[in-house]
């Protein structure tokens, strides 16, 4: 089976996977990143008026193949 790494990023600060997960498949990859980004979405304290979360699936070279993104916004209505 392929091994696909899941690098996590916060508004620019990134934490590399650097043990990977071995899935049957690229829609298993694509699926276990959006799970681990909701996953990791409600653990992350939230601040601020913008934050950016992504999920980056990479292969085994390295070659980035897809993202997972969530953007937190907050805007103040007049």
């Amino acid at each position: 089976m392929p091994k696909y790494f899941f690098d996590f990023s916060d508004t620019g600060e990134s934490s590399p996977d650097e043990a990977g997960t071995e899935l049957a498949s690229f829609e298993a990859a694509k699926a276990e990143a959006v799970r681990s980004l909701m996953e990791m979405t409600a653990e992350v304290p939230l601040g601020g008026t913008h934050r950016e979360l992504t999920m980056t699936v990479r292969d085994e070279s390295g070659r980035n193949l897809a993202q997972a993104v969530i953007t937190f916004e907050v805007r103040v209505l007049d």
